[in-house]
């Protein structure tokens, strides 16, 4: 199926305009979107969802590979690379080295790819990355060399001094321009935050988009509940969204 697929892949390339037409520049988006599908169905646990998404990410991969070759990087080249590589970091596998923790394998990923030249443990983190997977990235990479919080309760500490800290800012900003140090606070007690759901083995980017569909889907029962009644969103009490709020969230 592999290389029906390769072959499928290198007829379009070859054939239908739009597929020509196409450059490593204008797949990086398409790429990217797809990735993003994919992880919206991996997130709803959508078996046929996974799969149709799974199947485009691969396909969008095979195809930069094919574009790509015309600059002279060769799919062959590119898997002999990606096959050493993954055996080199793997020598309690493929060598005689022994490891008794997942964590031993990870200290030892981390030593090889120093031997090979690295000059710091965040070398290799994405930019472009969603700022709170990067930040929980960082925080993962700090903790494979030992620069980590013990348990969650001292996270849960620095998150609460943190928030302090925030609210001391707030109140130095009454009538005073102090726009930056509000924003490094309020970055300072994310990025904490974040720290928190790691402790607690919870995917932070995951948790709070579940967050913001959870409040998107009961904001929009609040606008239904209003509307029934004639009434414009815009127009009606605080006090009152708030009552039908507090009895949507209940209904779960």
């Amino acid at each position: 199926m592999f290389d029906e697929l390769l072959k499928v892949v290198k007829t379009l390339r070859r054939r239908c305009p739009w597929d020509r037409k196409q450059t490593k520049d204008s797949i990086r988006p398409l790429l990217l979107n797809e990735v993003f599908e994919l992880d919206e169905a991996l997130r709803k646990r959508n078996k046929q969802a996974i799969a149709e998404e799974l199947g485009d990410y691969l396909f969008l991969g095979l195809f930069l590979a094919e574009v790509l070759r015309d600059e002279g990087i060769k799919l062959k080249e590119v898997l002999k690379m990606t096959i050493g590589k993954l055996k080199k970091r793997h020598p309690h596998i493929y060598g005689d080295v022994k490891v008794k923790s997942a964590d031993e394998v990870l200290r030892n990923w981390e030593r090889i790819k120093d031997e090979n030249g690295r000059g710091s443990i965040l070398e290799g983190i994405p930019s472009a990355l969603p700022a709170l997977q990067q930040a929980q990235l960082i925080q993962e990479r700090c903790r494979r060399v030992g620069f980590d919080w013990k348990n969650p309760d001292e996270v849960l500490s620095k998150v609460e001094e943190e928030i302090r800290e925030l609210k001391v800012e707030t109140k130095k900003a009454q009538g005073r321009g102090r726009r930056k140090q509000i924003v490094e606070e309020v970055g300072d007690l994310l990025f904490a935050v974040v720290n928190l759901c790691r402790h607690l083995n919870v995917d932070a980017e995951g948790a709070l988009k579940n967050a913001s569909l959870k409040f998107g889907k009961r904001f929009q029962q609040v606008e239904k509940e209003f509307d029934r009644q004639g009434r414009k969103m815009g127009e009606v009490p605080i006090e009152e969204m708030e009552v039908v709020w507090q009895r949507i969230k209940k209904k779960g």
